[in-house]
């Protein structure tokens, strides 16, 4: 409690993120009409006088006959760190504007055309109140002020891979470290199971008759991409060892063309090709996409968020090792799957997935060798989730 000067008045100051600060923590208080400003030797914090009546109050006492002593008015500050960005006082020309803007979005959102109504819905869903993330940003302020040196080194040490979120991370598989063999690092059935392979051994008939000029018309007419029928060229020579590569390079085939169609979340046109089985179509929709039903047409859509995508991108990657006999050409896949992808983005998601990334020849190419080691760690100042990266082509 801090009596304001010139003024019969108390202040009530109250820190809902840091409880534990004392009058001795507090180096310059500073009170107007408007806001309070208290320094500690870590942060400054300010606080908004508040305009509601139900936190503000009489500071008095009762004494022992039940008569009630009332002493002075005083006002509740609560207290946070200060945020310039959240601070910028608006005048009122400001004011009248976003107040326009309100008007005109609820006669759009009422009287609008189709797609000036769609616009409002969207931006009201990826609205993010000001006061809320306001107390996100404190908070996570305090956490890290209170954090010691030996609890962030800590937390560094077990964060080895700073490409990707805690989100981002689930849903890449966690390959084996224990592994004696390549081929165990991953359970290949949680990709693609041996029903899955018996669906497609009729279906890649033709990749396994095809002949070297079959495969070069194939590639130049665009019907498979150049890492597949780079594929196709090094089948083994058993036949039934052959149907059953050739089958794993068909299912790659289609999710690869899953993949462009998942460009911009919602599932453009057919999803796979028309020969692709309705069963692995189905799994597939499962595993990769999220069922929405579209406000404009009232049908079913399939969407891909992000989480998603990478997902199915790290299963493209971890089908491509298997097939390539755990040595895969990253820049020819990427290639494969198109612009959407940045070359770095798939070094670091072969990366996650235990391969080694060697240099050859201008060419990037993941290897993944047994005993796998752990990511090493990239320098602290750089653990950020999602960096930008400049777009390659």
């Amino acid at each position: 409690i801090f009596i304001m000067s010139n003024t019969d008045s108390f202040a009530i100051v109250h820190f809902p993120q840091n409880p534990k600060i004392t009058a001795e923590d507090m180096v310059d208080i500073q009170f107007n009409t408007t806001t309070t400003n208290i320094k500690t030797a870590d942060l400054t914090y300010e606080g908004h006088a508040t305009k509601s009546s139900d936190l503000c109050g009489i500071l008095g006492f009762v004494d022992d006959q039940g008569h009630i002593h009332l002493s002075s008015n005083f006002h509740l500050y609560t207290m946070r760190p200060k945020l310039t960005d959240f601070n910028i006082k608006l005048d009122d020309q400001n004011i009248n504007n976003e107040d326009n803007k309100l008007n005109r979005t609820d006669l759009d959102e009422k009287f609008g055309t189709e797609k000036k109504r769609r616009s409002v819905h969207s931006k009201k869903r990826n609205t993010i109140e000001v006061n809320v993330l306001e107390t996100a940003v404190s908070a996570a302020r305090e956490q890290v002020r209170h954090t010691n040196n030996e609890q962030l080194n800590e937390t560094i040490i077990n964060n080895n891979i700073s490409s990707f979120n805690d989100d981002e991370q689930m849903a890449i598989p966690k390959p084996n470290y224990d592994a004696q063999k390549p081929e165990d690092v991953f359970v290949l059935d949680d990709i693609l199971n041996e029903n899955d392979l018996l669906l497609l051994n009729d279906k890649c008939s033709q990749i396994v008759d095809a002949s070297k000029e079959d495969i070069q018309r194939w590639s130049k007419e665009g019907t498979y991409t150049a890492f597949v029928c780079d594929q196709m060229k090094k089948l083994p020579t058993d036949h039934t060892e052959r149907v059953k590569c050739a089958s794993k390079i068909l299912y790659l085939h289609y999710l690869i063309a899953f993949f462009k169609r998942s460009m911009f979340k919602r599932l453009s046109g057919k999803p796979f090709p028309d020969d692709a089985p309705r069963a692995l179509q189905d799994k597939a929709l499962r595993t990769y996409a999220i069922a929405n039903i579209n406000e404009r047409t009232r049908k079913q859509d399939n969407t891909v968020p992000p989480r998603l995508r990478l997902k199915l991108t790290a299963h493209i990657c971890i089908l491509a090792l298997y097939i390539c006999r755990f040595t895969v050409d990253i820049d020819n896949l990427r290639l494969s799957l198109g612009s959407s992808i940045a070359l770095s983005k798939l070094q670091d998601i072969f990366t996650e997935l235990g391969c080694k990334i060697i240099k050859v020849a201008n060419t990037s190419v993941a290897t993944l060798e047994t005993p796998i080691n752990k990511p090493k760690l990239k320098d602290a100042l750089s653990l950020k989730s999602n960096r930008k990266r400049k777009r390659t082509t």
